[in-house]
């Protein structure tokens, strides 16, 4: 595994500068990260944070739009940004020796965007666009269904992007109001991975990013719901695309490893359980995978199927028939062992990017408020035992937890189709 150095500063202003040393390569990778995403929003400016992360690059005091794309690209660097519901980050992808320009270009459009009204009216299109996009692509759109079913009235439920209405109706004071309130120098992390010195990092970081050092304002989003409930929406597609699942542990939570083992053995791959008994051997789908989300206080574990209109309650009826199993058979020592064996690859392989180095320690940074070594994580990977993803699956897998959300034609009556006491 490829040897790294990490190294933490936090600034007088509170901005948090962590980098981790890998000596193997060439090039860093840099995000500056916002400890704030849309369920921070209110309702009547659902999408404000992800409209701010497209309007930063339209423009500065020093740059115009095509400048801030020219100045990383012109020495074959990447620049980009994303919006989650708990986060922003502003990243760069560059030579080491061109890390001055990142900072020098990420602190410019974080600093001194121009937010023109003119320009804030093309991209309010533009996102219409992307939403009218994923509204188009029911392999998309089915996520943020599932997010609404699993959290209604809440705003973890709200789609990231937001909605054609409130995109529509948000101002110049909407983004500059939002950025004052949450963009503080407390709520920043600068993470770097790849071939950084530290201390010319802090010292980029020092000369060029500053925010109001206040506390900012925590996310004030009421209790997470836990209860079932179904997302039907009626069209006319070739296939139905489902999601189900139930809302499980956020990122702190100390069975979270066991949780991805649970997750890898269901439907982590083309040798898992799901996809070799619903695509394998029944035909009944291309796609077919488990996945996991983790949030400051809350999570979910679900599954998404695409298959034939006419086959969902088979095919669903077939996926809480192997989430029965999983509560109640014993896993063989042999695929705990694979199981176990397929994360930890995963995890190393993925360190052999800097990008991902990089969001690993913002994310842990941000989450934990610590550095995770990657022999820590494995180390605990390796301490889950049969019993304790027993006692997950039984724990979260009840048909009073569990949400479906499905777009497809002709399923307004699923619901009472499907035998949901299989699970018991």
């Amino acid at each position: 595994m490829t040897q790294s150095v990490y190294q933490k500063t936090v600034l007088d202003n509170g901005i948090r500068v962590i980098s981790e040393k890998v000596n193997s390569v060439r090039s860093i990778s840099i995000g500056i990260w916002v400890d704030v995403g849309s369920r921070d929003e209110a309702p009547p400016e659902s999408g404000v944070s992800h409209f701010l992360e497209h309007m930063v690059f339209k423009g500065t005091r020093k740059r115009t739009a095509k400048e801030i794309a020219q100045a990383l690209e012109s020495v074959g660097g990447i620049l980009n940004a994303f919006t989650t519901r708990e986060q922003t980050c502003y990243y760069a992808h560059i030579l080491d020796e061109h890390l001055p320009i990142a900072v020098d270009v990420l602190s410019d459009i974080l600093k001194d965007s121009l937010l023109d009204p003119q320009e804030l009216e093309k991209e309010k299109k533009v996102i219409i666009e992307e939403i009218k996009d994923i509204e188009d692509n029911p392999g998309d759109l089915i996520h943020d269904l599932y997010a609404t079913a699993l959290w209604p009235d809440h705003p973890l439920g709200r789609p990231v992007i937001g909605t054609r209405e409130t995109v529509s109706s948000l101002k110049r004071n909407n983004l500059t109001g939002y950025m004052q309130k949450n963009y503080s120098s407390k709520k920043v992390v600068v993470a770097a991975s790849g071939n950084v010195n530290h201390q010319e990092l802090v010292k980029l970081i020092e000369q060029s990013l500053s925010f109001d050092s206040g506390n900012g304002l925590e996310a004030n989003s009421g209790e997470v719901p836990v209860k079932s409930n179904l997302k039907i929406v009626t069209r006319e597609t070739a296939q139905s695309h489902i999601c189900l699942g139930v809302t499980s542990f956020p990122y702190r939570h100390p069975s979270r490893q066991a949780l991805f083992v649970l997750n890898t053995i269901l439907g982590g791959g083309m040798s898992s359980r799901l996809f070799q008994t619903v695509r394998e051997n029944s035909g009944l789908a291309y796609s077919i995978y488990s996945f996991l989300d983790f949030f400051e206080d809350a999570g979910t574990f679900g599954v998404y199927l695409g298959t034939n209109s006419e086959q969902v309650q088979k095919a669903l009826e077939l996926v809480l028939q192997e989430i029965k199993n999983m509560k109640k058979e014993e896993l063989s020592s042999q695929e705990l062992y694979f199981a176990k064996s397929q994360i930890k690859g995963n995890l190393v392989i993925g360190m052999e990017s800097t990008s991902n180095r990089m969001t690993r320690l913002a994310r842990n940074e941000l989450f934990l408020n610590e550095y995770l070594p990657i022999e820590k994580t494995i180390a605990e990977i390796e301490k889950v035992k049969e019993k304790e993803i027993h006692e997950i699956a039984n724990r979260l897998f009840t048909p009073e937890r569990l949400c479906l959300a499905l777009i497809g034609p002709n399923h307004a009556d699923l619901a009472q189709k499907i035998d949901w006491e299989i699970l018991n």
